[in-house]
């Protein structure tokens, strides 16, 4: 029985020591979001099918699209919130040592209008822990507008 118990806390004691949040806790960004809508001008992008993720940890982003077949494609950036919590900044101007600046693998999907070679900046309209509402207008004047909601 004493082994049982002993058995029991170590396991307790292994759970409350893992570690999801990877250097520290990012508030309500953290996890996965679906990208739920992108909207043109407050038109529907025809060419967005509801396949792309949005995964935020520490300062690593990743936008993640699921085939129906469940085959996972990812492209990578970093993000940050600004001071004043009112603009998200999505930078995807990243390389490795065997992929360029400028990869497939640094480039957000075509279909989210987000800048492939630098920083996007995304007024933040709205944000709760289960829903985000993103906008920001393209040099050409267009605006885009990401409703997102939390997955997990």
């Amino acid at each position: 029985m004493k082994s049982i118990y002993t058995l029991l806390l170590a396991s307790v004691f292994i759970l409350m020591t893992g570690c999801t949040h990877n250097d520290g806790d990012i508030g309500p960004w953290f996890g996965t979001w679906q990208l739920e809508n992108v909207m043109i001008d407050d038109k529907p992008e025809e060419d967005y099918h509801h396949d792309i993720f949005w995964q935020f940890q520490n300062t690593v982003f990743c936008m993640r699209k699921v085939t129906e077949m469940h085959d996972a494609y990812p492209r990578w950036g970093t993000w940050r919130e600004t001071d004043d919590n009112t603009t998200l900044q999505l930078d995807f101007t990243h390389h490795d040592n065997t992929h360029p600046e400028g990869s497939t693998i640094y480039t957000p999907f075509p279909e989210t209008h987000i800048k492939a070679d630098g920083v996007t900046r995304l007024k933040i309209v709205e944000m709760s822990r289960s829903k985000l509402h993103l906008q920001h207008t393209a040099d050409d004047g267009i605006t885009y507008s990401y409703y997102l909601k939390k997955w997990d």
